[in-house]
């Protein structure tokens, strides 16, 4: 057997090529049974890391394969935890620092700009045709300037609160797991909210609301709105939506024609 260093990774070479994940040539044999193991540091609490081909089945440390058409990809890992394989998203050390960056203003709103390009994929599907183009769009990877710098136009002209309910704002993710029927929400969190449903994410089309206001309005029409919420809110929005489409101020007169 010999060492070799390869791109800052120590490998152990057997008589039959590289040992497994484990540091033997076994790869079912465990941690504790493995005489030798990787040179790379694993995170606390983790005692292992296995790749799976998808296409074969076959269990390796590497997580580069050739796909059927000759491409080389990355596989995703699994890691063991308490003598239990688990995927990234529910390793406890991944969760904590996905939730450290998603509570962090740039990584809630690339969260929120995700949020928003699965809606875009979605219409697209569905063959809708919406107004306008998606503005906010960044194909850079963990970059969501155009819609943060928006957010920062806004809180310069109403403060770092809700304009329409005036609630602070927060940018809180709890990231942790919940079923259906008991998920957490946050109503004073930032929540891109589009005025008319026809329109795609334009600048002119988007406002910063609160959890609270986005959820409350949701598809219901304005005559409704106006029965159900605060007067002052409803005084607050309508002042914005006239502000941002000064033709359009027929729309809230008119019975739930500004959502069509």
């Amino acid at each position: 057997m010999k060492k070799i260093k390869e791109r800052g990774e120590t490998i152990f070479l057997g008589d039959d090529g590289p040992l497994s994940c484990c540091g033997v040539s076994d790869p079912y044999q465990s941690t504790a049974t493995a005489p030798i193991k990787r040179g790379r540091p694993r995170s606390p609490g983790v005692e292992d890391i296995r790749y799976t081909n998808p296409i074969t089945g076959v269990i390796s440390s590497t997580s580069r394969y050739i796909n059927e058409q000759g491409i080389k990809k990355n596989n995703k890992p699994e890691y063991k935890v308490n003598g239990e394989w688990l995927s990234a998203g529910n390793v406890p050390h991944k969760r904590a620092s996905q939730k450290q960056w998603d509570n962090t203003k740039k990584g809630y709103f690339c969260r929120k700009l995700g949020a928003i390009e699965t809606r875009e994929k979605m219409w697209k599907a569905q063959g809708k045709f919406l107004l306008g183009d998606h503005e906010f769009k960044d194909d850079r990877w963990g970059r969501c300037d155009k819609l943060m710098e928006a957010f920062d136009e806004q809180v310069e002209r109403y403060g770092y609160k809700c304009p329409i309910t005036l609630i602070p704002f927060t940018m809180e993710t709890a990231h942790e797991k919940f079923d259906i029927n008991n998920r957490v929400k946050t109503f004073s969190n930032v929540s891109p909210d589009r005025i008319f449903n026809h329109t795609r994410y334009t600048k002119q089309n988007t406002i910063f609301t609160s959890q609270l206001w986005n959820l409350k309005k949701d598809e219901s029409p304005m005559e409704h709105l106006e029965l159900a919420l605060n007067p002052e809110w409803m005084k607050r929005y309508k002042a914005i939506v006239i502000e941002r489409f000064p033709d359009q101020e027929y729309a809230l007169r008119d019975r739930g024609s500004w959502r069509r």
